[in-house]
């Protein structure tokens, strides 16, 4: 991974933490905590930070992939647009292998909270899910503005 994915998990990892002291806090303030808020909520931000992670693995590897396939040495402008066009429709196909497998799994475990209610607040564990999700589009939306301003 780069020192950009890095960054980023790194800041998601804390992001989900904060995500979810906050749940466990709103929670808190209206007069619905319980132990199985705290377990509901720290879930939350551990599925999307883990479902996030596996998609920039997922892209990762496609693009090594790319990378090495490319080998060394000068292309002619044809084999750069066969190139690109090639690793783009691997590197998109990974993408799309990485949402059919991340998705399923998603949805099993969400089932499974709203099945184990004893252990998870599902209600906590979705508002955690969310806002966690909404960070990650965020902080997308946050580096493609500043990449934009280095330009």
């Amino acid at each position: 991974m780069s020192d950009n994915d890095n960054l980023s998990s790194f800041i998601l990892v804390i992001g989900s933490v904060i995500i979810a002291g906050a749940v466990i806090g709103v929670f808190a303030l209206i007069g619905q905590f319980h132990w199985t808020v705290i377990t509901a909520a720290f879930a939350g931000a551990f599925v999307t930070v883990v479902n996030q992670l596996t998609l920039v693995i997922f892209v990762n590897r496609a693009f090594d992939k790319a990378v090495k396939a490319r080998g060394t040495g000068e292309l002619s402008e044809e084999q750069i647009k066969e190139f690109t066009d090639g690793s783009m429709k691997k590197m998109n196909n990974a993408v799309k292998l990485s949402y059919a497998i991340r998705l399923p799994i998603l949805g099993i475990t969400v089932l499974c909270v709203f099945i184990f209610k004893t252990v998870f607040n599902p209600i906590a564990f979705v508002a955690a899910l969310v806002a966690t999700h909404l960070l990650i589009m965020f902080s997308g939306l946050i580096q493609k503005k500043a990449r934009k301003a280095k330009k």
